[in-house]
């Protein structure tokens, strides 16, 4: 199956859910969700989806109709004037006499949530969110060929950073090594020195340079033809790395290696979480892992499932999840290490290398 015909199909099955679920319709205004459903991106406020189990609609401006083109065998296109597109929606429901529309309420702002409810729709959490869990075969070509373009770059540019290069420097030289292998665009790219890999979600200095002797951490990822990567090296540069460095360096690694050892099909987010986290744990540094053991990957970065403490949400085959457990001490260094996974019949493949 193409990308070309996976929203025709995901529309079908979305129609399915609807009946089993008895609702006579759902409404979104979120443009990934809208990616998902009908193959065309678009950008907020730009158009709301009305999917009823006989047929779907998508309302927009005028000047976003020919944009639909692609769609138009499974998604009916109205125009509306301009902010009115929400109005028009809901006109729609009363026209079709739909009793039971539901809507995301995790995927609207407050405003459009207060609007909606009081138009008598309900809440239903996850409808679609469920359904991109688990990947189809052409998505899991583009994953992993984004993953590939990420891996690869970093063999081409890890033996280039020298020290006295700035952490902006490097991120220039990823970006450029990724966009030459094909990728569309670099939501992320983050490069660290020192004390700044403490930092989970630092933003690359133009100023600081790296020192001989320190702790490198670069995490980064692609988007490629809409479906992103994501991994994360630390490593020590220059010298040989201190003992604790080496220390707490392998007892990441033994916990990457412990949840990706949890990562199969039937198992809860929070039991991967779990395996990861015991290990760092035992270790004496609970503390010092101050975020979750990973998330999913696809039309954006961080996706569902989440592999956070305590969740019973469960993994699906064909799931395409980080494990990134990570210490981190302030002021000092950190590390992370991270790769991307597909969840198979038996296991785990892995996506990244290096």
């Amino acid at each position: 199956m193409t990308l070309q015909n996976l929203p025709a199909k995901r529309m079908q099955l979305l129609r399915r859910t609807l009946k089993d679920a008895h609702l006579d319709g759902y409404l979104t205004v979120s443009t990934v969700e809208q990616r998902y459903l009908s193959g065309i991106d678009l950008s907020d406020g730009e158009a709301v989806f009305l999917i009823t189990p006989a047929k779907a609609y998508c309302v927009t401006k005028k000047l976003i109709v020919s944009k639909m083109t692609p769609a138009r065998a499974f998604l009916k296109t109205e125009d509306a004037p301009f902010g009115t597109m929400l109005a028009g929606a809901l006109e729609k429901i009363k026209k079709l006499g739909l009793k039971r529309v539901a809507f995301d309420p995790n995927l609207v702002d407050f405003m459009t949530g207060e609007t909606l409810t009081k138009a008598g729709l309900v809440r239903a959490d996850g409808l679609v969110n469920e359904m991109r869990k688990a990947k189809y075969p052409d998505e899991i070509a583009r994953l992993r060929k984004a993953c590939k373009i990420a891996w690869e770059s970093f063999a081409e540019v890890q033996p280039k950073i020298k020290t006295g290069m700035t952490e902006e420097d490097v991120r220039v030289l990823m970006a450029v090594a990724m966009h030459k292998r094909g990728a569309d665009s670099i939501p992320f790219n983050i490069v660290c020195f020192g004390e700044n890999t403490a930092d989970a979600h630092h933003t690359p200095s133009k100023t600081r340079k790296l020192k001989k002797g320190e702790a490198v951490l670069m995490d980064f990822g692609c988007f490629y033809e809409g479906y992103t990567s994501d991994m994360t090296r630390s490593w020590w540069h220059g010298t040989p790395a201190p003992a604790e460095y080496t220390q707490i360096w392998n007892i990441v690694d033994k916990a990457r290696r412990a949840g990706v050892k949890a990562l199969r099909p039937g198992v809860t987010a929070g039991a991967i979480d779990k395996a990861a986290r015991d290990v760092i744990e035992a270790a004496g540094y609970g503390k010092e892992f101050i975020h979750t053991t990973g998330h999913g990957i696809g039309l954006i970065v961080h996706d569902a499932p989440i592999l956070r403490s305590g969740s019973a949400a469960e993994i699906p085959e064909n799931a395409v999840v980080t494990v990134e457990p990570g210490i981190y001490f302030a002021g000092k260094w950190g590390i992370r290490l991270e790769d991307s996974f597909l969840v198979t019949k038996t296991g785990a493949k892995k996506l990244t290398q290096k």
